[in-house]
């Protein structure tokens, strides 16, 4: 019985082990290493006989996307000082940057959500600061941008069909809709933004001579939005956008 018991309890162990590797598996190093830099600590107390003194590291913008470089900035407590260099460290997502040494990341580095900070030291011949770190900021999402290009003349009665175009540098999914379309028969592809339109002339009489379709599209998180006017004339008519 006592035996039967030692196995039981050996299995429990072995099993709450194994759920205790398996939660740090959830939380890898550079998570981790995130969370303690995004977590607000002192500004380190100054010696007196410090020579260098950085009071503040700053990036900018303050708000980045893909298409920003990142620049770091140090303001020292005697900004008259000359021939001071700077040492950088960059980091993104809690990670060390490797390929980056200088005072900027370039656009295009970093996608959109990564959370970004810098470290700096100022060096002024033999003497050296202490290490000062920016506060962190995040890569923001860019809006996508709607392509409408030129139409051409369509026959009434028939079929119209028009393909927006865009494009998105975070490279997201983009979903293609009509606010308001101007007929219940005209419709949108969501993916392709392919436009169809069954054309009669009770349609065109009904609208009027001028049209205008607006067409927009969405990240998820961004939209863009444009408007193609189709110019009616008789039963042929051009379409242009404004």
């Amino acid at each position: 019985m006592m035996r039967k018991a030692f196995v039981v309890l050996f299995m429990a162990m072995i099993a709450l082990s194994f759920c205790s590797k398996k939660g740090e598996e959830k939380t890898p190093l550079a998570e981790r290493r995130f969370h303690e830099a995004n977590e607000p600590r002192p500004a380190p107390a100054r010696s007196e006989d410090a020579p260098l003194w950085i009071t503040a590291v700053r990036l900018s913008p303050e708000a980045p996307t893909v298409l920003d470089d990142i620049t770091a900035v140090a303001e020292l407590d005697d900004p008259a000082l000359e021939n001071v260099s700077f040492q950088y460290e960059w980091y993104a997502n809690g990670q060390e940057l490797d390929d980056v040494w200088g005072d900027k990341i370039e656009k295009g580095k970093l996608k959109r959500g990564s959370w970004v900070y810098c470290r700096m030291k100022a060096v002024l011949e033999d003497a050296e600061s202490e290490w000062a770190r920016s506060d962190l900021i995040q890569v923001l999402n860019t809006p996508p941008a709607l392509q409408l290009g030129p139409l051409g003349e369509i026959q009434v009665p028939g079929d119209f069909q028009y393909r927006a175009a865009a494009s998105d540098p975070d490279e997201d999914d983009l979903t293609f809709e009509l606010p308001s379309p101007p007929d219940p028969g005209i419709a949108i592809d969501p993916k392709s933004g392919l436009i169809t339109w069954a054309l009669s002339e009770e349609v065109v009489k009904r609208l009027g001579e001028k049209v205008e379709i607006k067409i927009a599209v969405s990240d998820g998180e961004a939209k863009a939005e444009g408007t193609i006017t189709l110019q009616f004339a008789s039963t042929t008519k051009k379409s242009e956008i404004p």
